[in-house]
């Protein structure tokens, strides 16, 4: 496998060369043929991405449709001018921007954003590729009724509302910033000119700017990004305060929505740029200190008379909009910010009003009250603001302050060490995610309830959805609150494992699953059933495997007869998974299998991509590479057609690179890894337990890839991390320290290899006592070290000191008596009491079920002791054995000593005085 370009050097050669000789008239034969020139990209290639055509082209850049061949998709890669205005670090940094910006957004009406990256001295921002135009294209294409209009802007008012949520404000509204795919959603992008709310248009880069930059060059850091007196925005659209170049805040997006919105639906701009301009110019600094984000008015700030006619233009009176959206509009395009809507959210919930009149029509008939009175009117208004105040109350019997103390207690009376510190971090995830859930509830409400901007049916789903997120959480909290020490030991990965709340939010994505029955006493089955389920979720997470296996298999029966394939998929994959742990892979793989095909069929496209990935792990460990590589393929095919979804892709590719680990196609496993390691960076919480899961893999992967100092640092970084997650006196640190004591040997390193192997022995011996099995077993590492170092001496009480303990734990013909045995012969000797050694080394090699490498290390020593003590045909009978016990392993390097040291003893001559030093034997 050759590595791949990283993008960095300057434009290289590609696949579309060929096509380079037709790139002036556009009449080649190549992929651009019969193209306007203008419209054939200029170069093949950026980075990793084929150019394919021009879409479009604006002040700071050009957008390209591109191909990008390590995920098989077309991107729109949007490219800096080279002759960009200003300088290039001030046009990086304008980029750079756009792309942070629109990555902090995630929202259905936000274009998302892949990559950003260098291409020699220019920006590249990769997006998605939406197969539509721009909403201004939309609208010059066919005459469209108001209804249609306002519906796409309420789409794209809603994904600024999810820009200014995340605290950003685009400063560039305007009908080309928004596209429209071919089905009709709509996508708010190019938020180059985004920023933090309350900046104005001169300031620096904001401290949160300048951390997530950090690394980069200061000088871009410090770089203002808008000179002075140059305006920041489209003038058609701008906002009086953005002329003025003053504070923004969310209602800047506000007016530019607003004489957007009015052009779209009255064609005929709401006001003259210049004379705004001229306006906005006159007017003093101070005037407008309420325009600040410190000086915001109140929700109640009366609404100032009406602008000039010549300025805010009336609408035009033969066009057929409704008075309650042409006031809307008006009032959004208020000259002073105080007199605009509060917010997004309100502003839409004005323009939604048709929506939610119709809902109060029905809700005021149901009630009985007929009266016009305002008083009346006003009394429903406020009542129908309160019907979502409790809508997440629910979460209140599931997450309580008594679970949370029942969990506390029981992590308490396990008596572990770090038992504290997993019920502090354990309850942290929990209250995060019962927050989540209600606010998420919370939000589906007044969308539906209050706003009128979701349907009844797309609110039923969501609220099906969360309820049996909320069954997840109480089966976790549940099992957590009778924990035991090896539950303990996992409670952090178990609260991590509750399903995501995202998939709550995909309304596509639920809208397109199979639909429950309308028989009530069927659906009260389902939900019953899925109450079990979440149950033995829970078991399988905790790695209480057998007692999952006996709460599922008796709901295999009814669950089928319920006819609900997302449900019996589920069950499927709780029973494949099961049997893989408890050894059955062909079982699990048969089970997995119909599990897919249930998912499938059901339409549960999350559950299916996790059921692929069980299922590619399973056939890897019966070593069936090629099925395996098949089902790791279809679920990055389910994933494309999803979306994307960052934790169940990088989840995918973890298994894909120990697929390829497992056929020695290292190169292979490293791109999957740092794929992974980037997905999981910007999905999921700095102390996430899979980050440093896959940070130490990654470190291990490039170990074998011949690069140690690089390998050591990432593990040496994941160690930290794991720390970070689990505090310092937990199994799993002591795991990372045990691995990088080894890694640290095998390149003889003993120095450095020394005080992790001591670290393993004083966490084992807090958790598992002074004289326990475990601190034994760490002691070997130890002496390993000292023997490395030819600290004989030392060497030989760590080993005699983990015999000792082994012997009083363990039956005499246990191999894990054989290293401590090779150890203390081996330090033997070192020290030159070879006829010492004899004996520790012969009952090492006794251990004939131990590995070959260990039995070959221990034959040679006990081959050189012997020749030592004067036995040499015994030595030479027991090198000749040694030998074959490292070819049996792979070592050659071994073979060829054993081989040079049999040619250097004489056909028959008394042994050498001088003693051969002992060499430390590799595990």
């Amino acid at each position: 496998m050759t590595k791949r370009d990283t993008g960095r050097g300057g434009p290289g050669t590609g696949p579309l060369d060929s096509a380079r000789s037709g790139a002036g008239t556009g009449r080649g034969t190549g992929p651009h043929a019969g193209r306007a020139p203008e419209d054939v990209p200029p170069v093949p290639q950026v980075g990793r991405y084929l150019l394919l055509r021009r879409l479009g082209q604006g002040g700071m850049g050009v957008v390209y449709a591109a191909y990008d061949p390590d995920l098989d998709r077309k991107v729109a890669l949007k490219l800096l001018h080279p002759n960009a205005q200003g300088d290039a670090e001030e046009a990086r940094s304008r980029l750079l921007r756009e792309a942070q910006a629109m990555a902090r957004v995630s929202h259905p009406n936000v274009i998302p954003v892949f990559d950003v990256g260098m291409w020699g001295d220019q920006v590249f921002v990769a997006m998605e590729l939406v197969d539509g135009g721009t909403l201004g294209t939309w609208l010059k294409a066919a005459k469209r009724p108001w209804r249609e209009v306002l519906e796409r802007y309420l789409a794209a008012g809603r994904g600024l509302q999810a820009a200014h949520d995340a605290g950003l404000v685009h400063r560039d509204f305007k009908p080309a910033n928004v596209l429209v795919s071919r089905a009709g959603r709509v996508y708010v992008t190019d938020f180059g000119l985004a920023r933090q709310v309350g900046e104005t248009s001169s300031e620096e880069s904001s401290p949160e700017e300048a951390e997530v930059l950090q690394g980069a060059d200061r000088r871009m850091l410090e770089t203002t990004l808008t000179e002075a007196g140059l305006l920041v925005g489209t003038p058609n659209y701008m906002s009086p305060e953005q002329f003025r170049g003053t504070a923004l805040d969310a209602r800047t997006d506000q007016f530019s929505f607003c004489a957007a919105l009015y052009g779209a639906l009255y064609g005929t701009r709401p006001f003259d740029p210049g004379s705004l301009k001229a306006y906005a110019s006159s007017q003093s600094v101070e005037a407008e200190g309420t325009q600040s984000l410190g000086g915001t008015a109140p929700l109640t700030a009366p609404i100032p008379a009406a602008p000039p006619p010549a300025l805010i233009r009336e609408p035009p009176r033969d066009v057929k909009v409704p008075a309650w959206v042409r006031q809307a509009v008006m009032r959004g395009l208020s000259l002073d910010a105080a007199g605009r809507f509060p917010s997004m959210q309100a502003l839409l919930g004005a323009l939604s009003q048709e929506q939610r009149l119709g809902q109060r029509r029905r809700w005021v008939a149901a009630t009985g009250v007929v009266t016009a009175t305002l008083a009346v009117a006003a009394g429903a208004a406020w009542q129908q603001s309160r019907v979502c105040v409790d809508a997440g109350a629910q979460m209140d019997d599931v997450w309580t302050p008594e679970a949370k103390a029942r969990l506390e207690s029981a992590f308490r009376a396990t008596g572990k060490p770090f038992a504290e510190a997993m019920a502090q971090r354990t309850v942290q995830v929990l209250e995060q995610y019962a927050e989540g859930w209600k606010n998420q509830r919370v939000q589906a409400c007044e969308a539906t309830r209050v706003q009128g901007v979701v349907p009844e049916d797309q609110f039923d789903r969501q609220v099906v959805c969360l309820e049996r997120r909320r069954k997840d959480l109480r089966a976790t909290v549940e099992l957590l609150a009778g924990a035991d020490a090896a539950v303990v030991e996992k409670a952090v990965d178990v609260a991590h494992a509750l399903p995501t709340l995202h998939e709550c939010q995909d309304v596509e994505a639920l809208a397109e699953q199979q639909r429950r029955p309308s028989d009530p006493v069927l659906r009260e089955q389902i939900e019953k059933l899925e109450g079990s389920l979440s149950e033995v979720r829970a078991q399988v997470d905790a790695g209480r495997y057998k007692a999952a296996l006996a709460a599922v298999k008796p709901l295999e029966a009814p669950v089928v007869a319920t006819g609900y394939l997302p449900l019996r998929a589920e069950l499927r994959f709780h029973l494949g998974w099961l049997q893989e742990q408890l050894g059955d892979s062909p079982a699990a793989s048969q089970l997995l299998s119909r599990a897919v095909f249930d998912a499938e069929a059901g339409r549960a496209d999350r559950l299916k991509v996790s059921i692929l990935n069980k299922l590619l792990y399973v056939e890897d460990g019966q070593k069936h590479f090629g099925p395996a590589a098949s089902w790791g393929e279809l679920a990055e095919a389910t994933l494309q057609r999803l979306g994307g979804e960052p934790v169940l892709e990088a989840d995918v590719k973890v298994n894909q690179a120990n697929l390829a680990v497992s056929q020695g196609h290292f190169e292979e496993a490293r791109a999957r890894l740092v794929q992974a390691r980037a997905l999981y960076d910007k999905a999921l919480p700095a102390q996430h337990p899979k980050r440093a899961r896959t940070l130490f893999l990654l470190g291990r992967v490039m170990r074998e890839l011949g690069e140690p100092p690089q390998a050591l640092a990432v593990m040496e970084e994941a160690l930290t991390q794991t720390e970070a997650v689990v505090g310092p006196l937990h199994p799993d640190v002591a795991r990372r320290h045990g691995l990088l004591s080894w890694s640290l040997r095998e390149l003889k390193q003993d120095d450095r290899a020394l005080p992790h192997a001591q670290a393993v022995v004083d966490i084992f011996k807090v958790l598992y006592g002074e004289d326990s099995p475990q601190v034994a077993e760490a002691l070997d590492e130890v002496g390993m070290c000292q023997l490395g170092l030819k600290r004989y001496d030392d060497a030989l009480k760590t080993y005699e000191r983990a015999l000792a303990l082994k012997r009083k734990a363990l039956p005499a013909d246990d191999e894990k008596l054989q290293p401590s045995y090779d150890g203390v012969g081996q330090a033997l000797l070192g020290l030159g009491r070879a006829r010492d050694s004899v004996e520790p080394l012969t009952l090492a090699v006794s251990f004939a079920s131990a590995p070959a490498d260990a039995l070959g290390e221990s034959g040679f020593a006990l081959a050189r002791a012997l020749y030592e003590t004067g036995r040499p045909p015994e030595a030479r009978g027991e090198a000749t054995r040694a030998r074959g016990r490292f070819s049996e392993a792979g070592m050659d390097a071994r073979v060829g000593e054993v081989d040079s040291w049999l040619k250097s003893l004489p056909s028959e001559a008394p042994p050498p005085p001088a003693r051969t030093p002992a060499r430390p034997r590799r595990r």
